[in-house]
Formats: structure tokens, sequence, C-alpha cells
């Protein structure tokens, strides 16, 4: 944002010397990229260990390989996918959306890109401990929680167009995102074997990506079409509120069946055994 600032009226139409900086700086990342080399990382045998004393022997040399559909259709997947695709296209549309109010509010570029600098740190400073969160309190507590903060964040939009009401409102759904969204990764990690982890982070990221391009590429629409508060008190609160049921559910089924809602849940194949 901050470069966004100083660029934006370098050439003579507005915004374009923003986007030809933009374009730099992804080239630079995309040639930083090839630099790095990534080690070759082979599949290890994972075997069937059967609780059974007559059938240990027979399935301990046997290779298992799920299908993407068994690992997609559990209820752990499904959750998660549900809280990453939740937790980006509510926080795009809002973000994205911002700067589009802001400006029919009457603000200039500069304070709208200050917005978008505060919401990002937001969004990324409490990755510092986050983490720590989802070990202490368990995945579906902190996703949970991170849905609930950027509800608060978008009925705070409803309060008016002043400028304390859309930086703190998206301070707000930024530490929002980065709980919905670290708490969705965590118990991804619950839902698949080491083998299949390729598969299904490759499924999960495909899912959360194209909520992410359906988010953008409607925010200006929809915020054309109904409005900034409209947009944020009606239509994104009520999407978190039922996005925010639904993890409460599963997230009382959860203590429910452990006793524990931080130790991951018996899979189907619980008895499935892999190397340390």
């Amino acid at each position: 944002p901050e470069i966004a600032k100083h660029t934006v009226n370098a050439l003579p139409r507005p915004y374009s010397g923003a986007y030809l900086t933009t374009l730099c700086e992804c080239t630079l990342l995309l040639l930083s990229m090839t630099l790095i080399q990534f080690p070759n990382v082979k599949k290890a045998d994972y075997a069937i260990v059967s609780t059974l004393p007559s059938k240990m022997a027979v399935s301990n040399n046997k290779k298992t390989t799920r299908s993407i559909f068994v690992i997609a259709f559990q209820r752990k997947f499904l959750i998660a996918a549900l809280g990453g695709f939740v937790s980006w296209s509510a926080m795009a549309v809002q973000m994205s959306a911002t700067p589009l109010a802001m400006t029919r509010a009457g603000y200039q570029f500069s304070q709208s890109t200050t917005v978008i600098e505060f919401h990002l740190l937001g969004m990324f400073v409490p990755s510092f401990f986050t983490g720590t969160l989802c070990n202490l309190l368990g995945s579906r507590l902190v996703m949970l929680a991170g849905l609930l903060i950027q509800l608060t964040g978008a009925l705070l939009f409803q309060r008016g167009f002043q400028f304390n009401h859309f930086n703190l409102g998206l301070i707000i759904v930024g530490v929002g995102w980065n709980f919905g969204y670290v708490g969705a990764s965590a118990l991804l990690t619950e839902s698949h074997r080491h083998d299949e982890k390729q598969k299904t982070h490759s499924l999960y990221e495909a899912i959360v990506m194209s909520s992410i391009s359906i988010a953008f590429f409607s925010s200006a629409f929809m915020e054309q079409r109904f409005g900034w508060i409209t947009l944020t008190g009606k239509i994104i609160s009520t999407y978190l509120a039922l996005a925010v049921l639904i993890v409460f559910v599963d997230t009382v089924l959860a203590l429910f069946q452990s006793k524990d809602v931080r130790m991951p849940l018996p899979t189907n194949d619980e008895d499935i055994q892999t190397p340390a």
C-alpha cells in the first residue's frame, strides 16, 4: 500500500503507475522462486494394522490408498473446507469493497490504502501466536473464534462511514481471517494420512482459491448493487452467522465424542498406523 501511495499518479493515467509497480513486484517474486531448490520427497509405505490378531500378519504388508472422494466426505475435511472458504471469501469481499465504499464516502486514495495497511497487519501479525492457540484450545475453537471475530468486524461497519469505523472494522476482519484460516488449516491436517497430504491439500487449496476468486470478482458489483451497509450488514453478516452455527454444532459434536475438543477425533481408519 505504501508503494501504491507513491506511484498511483506516477503515469498520466491514474492508477496505472501502481499497477505497473505491482507487476514488477510479481516478476521479482517469480524470479526469486526459481532460485528455491525443493527436495524430492519419497512416499513411505503405509500398511493397515488390524486390531484382530488373526489379520495382523496378512494386513501388515498391504498398501492402501484412499480415494480423494473418501477423504473429501469426511466431516473434518468438510468443516475445514467450510472454514477456509468462508474465512477467505468474507474477508476478501470486505477488503476489496472497502476502498470503493471509502471513495464513495469522500475519502482520499491515501486514506483507503492506510486502512488496507492496518488490515494487512491484522491479517498476519496474529500468526506469531495463532498456532500456539490451536495447540492450547484446539483448531475448532480457534476457527470458531475467527468466524465470530469476522462477524464482529462486519457488524462494526454498520456504525457509519467514519474513518475509524473502516479502519478498526477491517483490522478486526483481518484478525478474524487469521484465526479462521489457521484453525481450518490445522483441522485439515487431521483429515488425511501422510501419504495423502498432497492430494488433500491440493483439493483444499482449490476450494479456498475458488472462494477468493469469486469474492474479488463479485465485490465491486455487490457494493454497487446493494451498498456498503447492506453488503456488510445483511449479506456478509448472515453468511458468517450461518458458518458460525455450523462450526459451533460441529465443535459441540466433537466435544461430545472425544470429551476434549483439543484432541483429534478418530477416523474410520483409526487403526492405520504410520511410522514416526
